[in-house]
């Protein structure tokens, strides 16, 4: 007995799975407008005279900020100050930095003002461990306490520096406060009472409605009693 039934066709192949569209290529990264380059005659100048000095020019905010070798600090930071066209005869801030990943963890800036000229430029350094910067004491004044203070809080001596010692902490402290490793609550032993605080804590707690101010100063020098 013959089957009368056709063959039913076979099934079709499901289609192949589209290939996964390859992802657009990056976005090229926003212009910050912070960063643009703005005109700056002392960066041309120096251009032109020390070339060689020159390790990175950038820009931020409107003000140019150069980076230069240490060995030829002294060599620009002359030029800036003694240039009749620039004349940055004022040494606003002189500060330091601590980056500990960097090959040159160490960091100087320097931020100078020209009166005259009604301009500002950035000047940096940057310091291996154990490495002195020149001080610029004999350019600007100013920088004395500065870089006291810089050598107190970051370790970083100046050579040339005529009386490099701590500003703010206590002689015998020991470490730098501002250093990345420096403990935020401080090193054992760092903290010394040198004051006697007992009578003033007395008067606020007991006749506060008496205190204005240093009130409890005045009742310490009065009574003669407690170091204030």
């Amino acid at each position: 007995m013959t089957d009368d039934k056709e063959p039913k066709p076979p099934s079709p192949e499901p289609p192949a799975p589209k290939a996964a569209a390859a992802p657009p290529p990056p976005a090229p990264p926003k212009a910050d407008p912070l960063k643009d380059p703005v005109p700056s005659r002392a960066i041309d100048l120096l251009k032109d005279v020390l070339p060689d000095a020159l390790l990175e020019v950038t820009y931020h905010a409107g003000q140019a900020m150069v980076r230069v070798p240490p060995e030829r600090l002294m060599a620009v930071m002359g030029l800036l100050r003694d240039n009749g066209e620039l004349r940055f005869d004022y040494l606003s801030n002189l500060t330091g930095m601590h980056w500990p990943k960097k090959e040159r963890p160490l960091e100087v800036v320097y931020h100078l003002f020209s009166i005259a000229r009604r301009r500002r430029l950035t000047v940096k350094i940057d310091l291996a461990e154990g490495e002195s910067a020149p001080s610029v004491t004999g350019l600007w004044p100013t920088a004395d306490w500065h870089e006291r203070e810089v050598f107190d809080l970051f370790g970083i001596r100046f050579d040339g520096h005529p009386d490099l010692r701590r500003i703010l902490m206590p002689d015998d402290w020991s470490g730098h406060p501002l250093r990345k490793e420096y403990p935020l609550e401080g090193n054992r032993g760092d903290h010394v009472q040198y004051r006697d605080v007992g009578t003033a804590e007395h008067v606020y707690r007991y006749e506060k409605a008496a205190i204005r101010g240093f009130g409890w100063k005045k009742e310490v020098e009065k009574t003669g009693t407690g170091k204030g």
